[in-house]
């Protein structure tokens, strides 16, 4: 009897941890990272160490590479070329000689050998580089570099990625530098686009509505980053189906787990399902509609056409924002009004709904497009200082696009009530008051 009790027992581990062992975990990749090739392109010889710089920061510290950096620099087109040395080293057993030139560069047996003892050899180069003075006497810059990712097992090019960046600035190293300070943003998207390199872990503990997760900084998880819960089972046909079933948010960050948000999970989330990264560059932007009511001042409404932008990745529940608007308050045919404004939201999710307060401070502008040749000098005006408190409810349709149902207050002190250019003045009065609306909001 005492025996059956343990086989029973015995039996009943294995099946709750079952889904344990199905669960897929990323774990850090060697990476091998080529100098920048620029030998076509015209470009300074210190532009390319701060582009050299800059990309070798992103391998490093999106923190899922273990990195060797090459000191070799190849052009695009000496890639194949590369591939299939290695490929003779590999697969024919060629004996790797004391010095090898691919393209203008010389490789030793050492610096070959390091290169298949790596599981991916990254080779950026420059395929357009441009800077020129503008008509309004300010410089523009401009940087395309391109990405062949190796994989040294199979000795081929797996995935391709582009990364274009320009700058406009009242000095050329200035807009230079703008440009290449753009690099890391666009360079880390691209790189967790790639499959190969998108994170997949699995649920370890699960708490109401929060979930704890495989996998935390040892990784380069950030707050905010999402990840969605796939299941996967076998079709008669023997082809395995995988689908989605839920959406987790990142809340907290410890060096080997995390905590996550589930905004929703069909089914609920379970101990051992599998959990794969969803890649976005880290914004959210909302096009919306507001009205006011100002009874003082008006006897119409005030319509405010606006798009707001906030920052998600490294922040979960406070996050950043950044908002333009046109409140059509004047002859739009004479001047177009703008406010431009900065804040922050507080973020309560509730499932798929999500109530958020959001305070901002800003300023008015307008442009007076059509001035007399004699006055373009005063062809933008600031107008208003100003801000606003609004809540906001949204629901999420699907895991990018959420419906918004914004109300709030908002008071515009006018700096200038009457600018007079024309006949009649431009009117750009104080205006405050209630308002509602809504819009969308798209997540990338």
């Amino acid at each position: 009897m005492k025996v059956l009790r343990g086989i029973l027992l015995i039996l009943c581990l294995v099946l709750l941890t079952l889904p344990l062992f199905g669960q897929v975990v990323s774990k850090k990749q060697e990476i091998a990272v080529f100098s920048l090739g620029y030998y076509k392109s015209k470009i300074p010889a210190d532009v390319v160490g701060n582009i050299d710089e800059e990309i070798k920061g992103v391998f490093i510290n999106i923190g899922r590479f273990d990195v060797l950096g090459m000191t070799q620099r190849l052009e695009s087109e000496d890639v194949n070329v590369f591939i299939d040395n290695i490929k003779a080293f590999k697969e024919e057993n060629v004996e790797i000689p004391e010095e090898v030139q691919m393209g203008k560069e010389f490789f030793t047996a050492a610096d070959l050998n390091r290169l298949i003892g790596s599981f991916i050899v990254v080779i950026p180069s420059v395929t357009n580089y441009s800077s020129e003075k503008l008509d309004n006497g300010e410089y523009r810059a401009a940087v395309k570099t391109t990405f062949t990712f190796l994989n040294v097992g199979t000795a081929k090019a797996f995935a391709h990625a582009t990364v274009e960046t320009e700058a406009q600035d009242e000095s050329l190293s200035k807009a230079v530098g703008s440009a290449i300070n753009r690099i890391p943003l666009q360079l880390t998207y691209e790189i967790r686009k790639i499959a190969e390199f998108q994170l997949r872990t699995g649920i370890l503990e699960v708490s109401g509505s929060e979930i704890i997760m495989e996998l935390g900084r040892d990784l380069g998880i950030k707050k905010g980053d999402e990840f969605v819960i796939v299941t996967s089972r076998v079709l008669d046909s023997g082809k395995t189906l995988t689908q989605e079933k839920g959406l987790i948010i990142i809340k907290e960050i410890s060096e080997e787990v995390s905590i996550g948000k589930i905004i929703y999970a069909q089914g609920g989330a379970q101990v051992g399902e599998q959990l794969n990264e969803v890649p976005r560059l880290g914004f959210e932007t909302a096009p919306y509609v507001h009205v006011v009511r100002d009874k003082e001042l008006r006897s119409e409404p005030i319509v405010l056409i606006g798009l707001r932008q906030t920052v998600l990745r490294g922040f979960y529940d406070f996050r950043p924002i950044i908002g333009l608007e046109v409140p059509l308050i004047a002859n739009i045919m004479w001047g177009i009004p703008f406010n431009l404004y900065v804040g922050g939201e507080w973020n309560n999710y509730l499932g798929r709904w999500q109530i958020t307060p959001m305070a901002a401070l800003g300023m008015g502008a307008a442009y007076l497009w059509y001035l007399p040749k004699d006055a373009k000098d005063y062809a933008f005006i600031f107008t208003h200082l100003g801000g606003k408190a609004q809540l906001t409810i949204s629901y999420l349709v699907n895991k990018s696009i959420k419906f918004v149902f914004e109300g709030g207050y908002l008071h515009w002190f006018s700096m200038d009530p009457t600018v007079l250019f024309f006949d009649e003045p431009l009117l750009f009065n104080t205006y405050k008051g209630l308002f509602a609306g809504g819009g969308i909001s798209i997540k990338y």
